[in-house]
């Protein structure tokens, strides 16, 4: 996968020499979050495939607009936040506990949360890969970072909300069996 970056950018540097020496060629370059934005129907569409198509979550009984529920906002979020536009962190962390309580109730385990953002993020790359010729390298890395890290702190907050659903089940099974 690493050479495939390397000679990504190295194809994306050969193409914009030939931009520079013929203007006719020009074309603007984006920002990775712009880029997010413009295929952001994509990336929703490639990621819920690839989670409908996962052997480890392929077996659950979720339809698509459950499986995609956060997954626009998380998006919009990462943008966002890759832009340094200001967000409200207070709601963006109740969707993600939200999503933690809806995961638990939806039978996922917490490999399964970590799954589905791998996979984001694993599409969020490719769309990057596709369309590397149109981004501003000098940014690249930054954004990247910000994005990766908006879908952490993201799964961070599901997953301890997740796991209080569990020791709250667990504590009620445990005072209703005395």
């Amino acid at each position: 996968m690493q050479w495939r970056l390397k000679k990504a950018v190295s194809d994306a540097n050969k193409e914009r020499q030939s931009h520079q020496t013929n203007p006719s060629n020009s074309q603007v370059l984006q920002r990775v979050p712009d880029l997010i934005a413009e295929n952001k129907n994509w990336v929703m569409n490639a990621w819920l495939q690839r989670v409908k198509t996962h052997p480890d979550l392929m077996h659950l009984k979720v339809s698509d607009a459950e499986r995609r529920d956060h997954v626009p906002d998380l998006l919009d979020e990462a943008i966002a936040r890759a832009c340094d536009h200001p967000v409200r962190t207070e709601e963006r962390q109740r969707a993600a506990e939200r999503h933690g309580t809806l995961r638990y109730h939806q039978g996922y385990s917490i490999a399964m949360l970590i799954l589905e953002a791998q996979l984001l993020q694993r599409v969020l790359a490719e769309c990057v890969r596709d369309h590397v010729h149109r981004i501003e390298l000098g940014t690249l890395t930054a954004d990247i970072t910000k994005l990766w890290d908006t879908i952490t702190s993201e799964l961070r907050e599901s997953a301890n909300s997740y796991m209080k659903q569990g020791d709250w089940h667990g504590l009620r099974v445990k005072t209703q069996a005395h």
